[in-house]
């Protein structure tokens, strides 16, 4: 009895140890068993969220193209203006602050009824388009200190008689660009083509001092509803001094009128919309060109507002008709569509 005893007594430690030793083996399995399953919910959740990032960024339209255009969804990023402390546009002397938009109708492109009325304040050079019934007047806006030239919008569904509240238009892929004197062209595809001057890129080499005057560009984007636009490729034209594009297509001819800080009016034709050839001098005296085709000739309005006509598009001759704001005050950058009723509506700046 006292040896068996003596035998329980040592082999019931080793038992002990050998049950310990099961124990942790069991917690070991058990901590790797669980963590692979904890790897593998958060390896097919960062599965899914990679899926769904490629998925949203292949919904934003392309700019590899010059036929590339925009949608208005969530998809669509606009660039983001940056801002400048030395825009502070309402303690300006001169500038776009003080100017607005107005309009005035007519019946014959020549002589002009001015409304009295004012579409937009700290806004300037506006042009328009009809798309569909509606109006889109686009204008450039300095309405918030601290920020470049944004270009904004109005429409009307009633041939001006009333009209809505301005909204922003929205830029991809312009790459820093400060788009202003926009121009909109309606394509045969129900499509909006907004030809452009950039600004920013012209005050950059102005800072520099160049001995020279600084070669201006004129570029364009493109939309489907108007208010969302996508850069296209390349330059549509370049010359010194230009400013405030005016393009039209008569015939297989597009034609691309601009402005020139010596008071000119330059004319470039094109095949395509895109790229322009330079013609020659329009006219010499006036400048912010709009030119409306009537199908027999081409009707030139200027800075003034002055009036001119061409049978071919090349040069033009003054009729000696102009058109002054009722206020009394400057009259220029004008832009000039036909009604429903077959009447015109010109949209203007003043202050």
């Amino acid at each position: 009895m006292e040896e068996q005893n003596q035998v329980d007594a040592v082999t019931l430690p080793a038992q002990t140890k050998k049950s310990k030793g099961w124990l942790w083996v069991s917690v070991l399995l058990i901590l790797i068993i669980g963590g692979y399953f904890i790897w593998q919910q958060y390896s097919s959740k960062s599965d899914s969220d990679t899926d769904t990032v490629v998925e949203d960024t292949a919904t934003v339209p392309s700019t590899n193209s010059t036929n590339t255009s925009s949608t208005a969804s969530t998809a669509f990023l606009a660039d983001t203006p940056i801002s400048d402390p030395s825009l502070n546009w309402s303690t300006m002397n001169q500038g776009p602050y003080a100017d607005k938009v107005s309009y005035a109708t007519s019946t014959d492109l020549l002589n002009w009824t001015d409304s009295g009325t004012t579409l937009a304040s700290h806004a300037s050079v506006p042009d328009a388009i009809i798309k569909d019934g509606t109006i889109y007047a686009y204008f450039v806006d300095v309405t918030t200190d601290g920020y470049p030239e944004k270009l904004g919008l109005i429409t009307s569904t009633d041939d001006g008689k009333t009209w809505s509240d301005k909204q922003f238009v929205e830029f991809q892929g312009i790459d820093g660009k400060v788009p202003v004197d926009p121009n909109p062209y309606l394509l045969s595809d129900g499509r909006i083509r907004l030809y452009y001057f950039d600004i920013g890129e012209a005050r950059s080499m102005m800072g520099s001092k160049p001995a020279t005057p600084p070669t201006n560009k004129i570029y364009s984007a493109i939309s489907t509803d108007g208010i969302h636009f996508t850069a296209e490729d390349g330059v549509r034209f370049e010359q010194q001094e230009i400013f405030d594009p005016n393009v039209i297509k008569v015939g297989d001819t597009w034609r691309l009128y601009v402005g020139t800080g010596s008071n000119k009016v330059l004319s470039a034709t094109s095949s395509d919309g895109l790229t322009f050839t330079y013609e020659g001098v329009a006219v010499d005296g006036g400048a912010v060109p709009d030119v409306y085709y009537t199908g027999e000739e081409y009707i030139l309005y200027t800075a003034g507002i002055d009036i001119y006509t061409s049978t071919d598009g090349k040069t033009f001759t003054s009729t000696n008709n102009s058109f002054r704001s009722s206020a009394g005050m400057v009259t220029a950058d004008p832009g000039v569509i036909k009604l429903s009723d077959g009447t015109y509506l010109m949209v203007y700046k003043t202050k």
